[in-house]
Formats: structure tokens, sequence, C-alpha cells
């Protein structure tokens, strides 16, 4: 669903194999509520659902934004893929609106380049919401493993990108 002018609560999730990030937005740039939800590895489904369903009670948003994924070729179980697709359904049970972006559209909508780096993008959510500047992940090297935080500032992009693409502010 898309429209002119969003209104109410957008609440922008990006889930991971280890929890999720998430952003509750009251306006372009007006991120209300942030966080990252991780639980213990073996009650990974359950345990996001239960959150997932607890922000959505608590702050009835009237759009969740996702970013478009596919599943992980190379685990038989992605959980964050199912995870994903719960919360598709879930949302759509609750007849609130799903908005999904690639990241392509991220990119394109946040630093007006389609084939920005997931670093770029980063970045550019730290200087548009500086609240968050203090839980900016560390620059990766091939051989580490991914900052936890970086799900919430993939969270913030997404939110952001909905109201650009959707408001068509630049």
């Amino acid at each position: 669903m898309s429209s002119s002018q969003p209104s109410g609560l957008v609440l922008a999730v990006h889930p991971t194999s280890r929890g999720f990030g998430w952003v509750l937005f009251e306006g372009p740039i007006a991120a209300h509520l942030w966080g990252i939800a991780g639980p213990k590895e073996s009650e990974y489904g359950p345990w996001c659902m239960r959150r997932f369903e607890k922000l959505l009670t608590q702050y009835s948003p009237t759009a969740i934004v996702l970013e478009h994924r596919k599943p992980n070729d190379k685990a038989e179980n992605d959980r964050a893929w199912i995870f994903y697709q719960n919360m598709r359904g879930f949302a759509a049970n609750r007849d609130i609106a799903v908005h999904i972006y690639s990241r392509a559209e991220v990119g394109a909508a946040l630093v007006s380049d389609k084939n920005a780096t997931r670093r770029t993008i980063v970045e550019a959510v730290a200087d548009l919401l500086p609240m968050l500047r203090d839980r900016l992940p560390l620059k990766r090297k091939r051989w580490d493993t991914e900052d936890g935080r970086r799900c919430l500032f993939d969270a913030a992009a997404l939110g952001i990108a909905h109201y650009r693409i959707t408001r068509g502010d630049s």
C-alpha cells in the first residue's frame, strides 16, 4: 500500500539471524523509539514473534516497513526469513499496511545511489538521526562478524526511505 501522505506511527523492522532492530517513527526524521531485540538462541522464533506482537499492541502503528528479502540459500531453515514472513502475515491480519523496499530503493532514497554500500547508508542514517550516533557500528573489516547494532541502522534506513519514497521528501 502506498499513499502520498502516510500518517500515524510507522514501525520499521529489520530481522537478522540473532533478533531484530526496530525504529518507531512519528515522521520522516522523527524517530520516537528504537531498540534491538535479541532472544536466547533456542527461543528465536517464538520470542521474536512475541516481542513483535508486543510492539504492535503497545504502539498501534499504521504501517510496518520491511526490507525485501529472499530465503537464505545457505541455511535450510533460515529463521530470519521465517520471521520476516511471519511479521508480514501478522501485520496483514491486523490490517496494518506493510511496505517492502529493496536495498537499492533504500540506497536511492537515502544517498541517491541504488548501489550504495551498507556502510554509506549507516553513516547517512547517523547524520539524519544524531540521537543514534553513539550506537554507530564500527567499520567492518572482512574478517569481522557483523556488528549487532547494524540492524538498528538498517531499520532506521527503511523508515526514512519509506517517508522519502511515499512523500517524495528529499
